[in-house]
């Protein structure tokens, strides 16, 4: 791969083998925690994601504190298996930040919308398309 050496895709590894475990640990702690709510594992990593890669990338962007190789371990690798949505969430305040209003709103609608749409559709190819109805 350019532009990437052998100890970034370690970094990325095992950055993202932490962020999956930590995923992992906390959808089941939310799960017996708030039974009646099984998306809770989901919003809580979500969210955390978007607190911790606001901070992160504000970090190496006003004061450089961490090394492209930390870097690769904790955004691209730890935040990247914990949650896409705080990169999604990132990149639409940059926008907003940027003043490109229709994109920041394209981008936030586009991916909750084609989201959806595409969980749908892959439910359905799943249900219908690959197997006959029980």
């Amino acid at each position: 791969m350019a532009g990437i050496d052998a100890w970034q895709l370690a970094a990325i590894a095992f950055g993202g083998s932490a962020g999956a475990v930590t995923r992992s640990v906390v959808s089941g702690w939310a799960l017996k925690r708030f039974p009646e709510f099984a998306p809770a594992g989901t919003l809580l990593v979500n969210v955390a994601g978007c607190f911790l890669i606001g901070l992160l990338m504000t970090l190496v962007h006003d004061r450089p504190v961490l090394s492209p190789r930390w870097q690769a371990v904790l955004i691209t690798g730890f935040l990247g298996s914990l949650t896409t949505f705080s990169t999604f969430g990132y990149q639409t305040i940059e926008l907003m930040h940027e003043q490109q209003w229709r994109s920041a709103a394209f981008n936030l609608l586009a991916n909750l919308l084609l989201g959806g749409v595409a969980v749908l559709l892959g439910a359905w190819l799943g249900r219908w398309g690959f197997a006959p109805p029980r």
